[in-house]
């Protein structure tokens, strides 16, 4: 669960429901191992594929790593960087920056290519974008009884 005072994004149950489904595509199509999506703040927004009892601590890790690679960039002159890649003997780890600032991890290894990451996660990045996008702007609706509609609250409440 994403803490309200990091975060000003609303999950929505369709727009979850949306983003879950773009992610397992994303997974089904490039035969990546597991996925990622962190949130601006680094915390875990949602995940697809095999098991990680680590994702909470992956997505600050990443977060931080993204942060230092935006230094990076703005010493060498550059607005930002869009993505980061982490070569591994085992595995691979692929980032890239969405229009709404958060990132799209993905942790592949030799069954696939980088090139076929890069297309896939650029492909259905702006799904993802758009789906967030929406969710940011979403406002949570109460309920006859003053409490929050469970399909759209605000993280954390």
């Amino acid at each position: 669960m994403l803490n309200p005072q990091l975060s000003s994004l609303v999950i929505t149950e369709q727009g979850m429901q949306n983003v879950q489904a773009i992610l397992e595509r994303l997974r089904h199509e490039t035969k990546a191992k597991y996925l990622l999506l962190v949130e601006k703040s680094g915390q875990t927004i949602a995940t697809a594929g095999e098991a990680n009892p680590y994702s909470m601590a992956l997505s600050a890790l990443v977060a931080g790593a993204f942060s230092s690679t935006r230094e990076i960039a703005r010493l060498l002159g550059e607005q930002e960087f869009k993505t980061m890649f982490q070569q591994g003997q085992k595995f691979n780890l692929f980032i890239a920056l969405l229009d709404t600032h958060d990132m799209l991890t993905v942790v592949f290894d030799e069954n696939t290519t980088l090139g076929m990451i890069k297309l896939k996660s650029q492909q259905l990045g702006a799904e993802l974008s758009r789906e967030i996008q929406a969710m940011y702007q979403a406002k949570p609706t109460p309920l006859a009884n003053g409490a929050p509609d469970a399909a759209a609250t605000r993280v954390g409440e």
